[in-house]
C-alpha cells in the first residue's frame, strides 16, 4: 500500500474517477452482452439444417450404420 498521504478532496476526487471509468466499463460489457445475444439470436432465427451445414449435400451414410442390429433392438429399424 502507498504510504503517501492524501487529502480528503483528493481522495473524493480518486474515487469520482474511478466510478467514471467503472460507469463506462460497465457501459462497454452491457453493449457487448447485447451484440453476442443479437448475433445468438440471429443464427438461431435462421433455422438452418446443422448436418447440412457442417457436412455438405454430398454425404451419403452406408446402411452399415443404419440397418444394425441395435438399431432394429432399440429404435425399431
Amino acid at each position: 500500500m502507498n504510504n503517501t498521504k492524501m487529502t480528503l478532496t483528493e481522495r473524493n476526487q480518486k474515487l469520482y474517477d474511478l466510478r467514471q471509468k467503472l460507469d463506462k466499463a460497465r457501459a462497454q460489457v452491457a453493449w457487448i452482452e447485447q451484440e453476442i445475444w443479437l448475433v445468438k439470436d440471429q443464427y438461431d432465427r435462421q433455422d438452418l439444417d446443422l448436418f447440412q451445414e457442417m457436412f455438405g449435400d454430398s454425404v451419403n451414410v452406408p446402411s452399415i450404420y443404419t440397418d444394425t442390429p441395435m438399431a432394429e433392438e432399440v429404435y425399431g429399424g
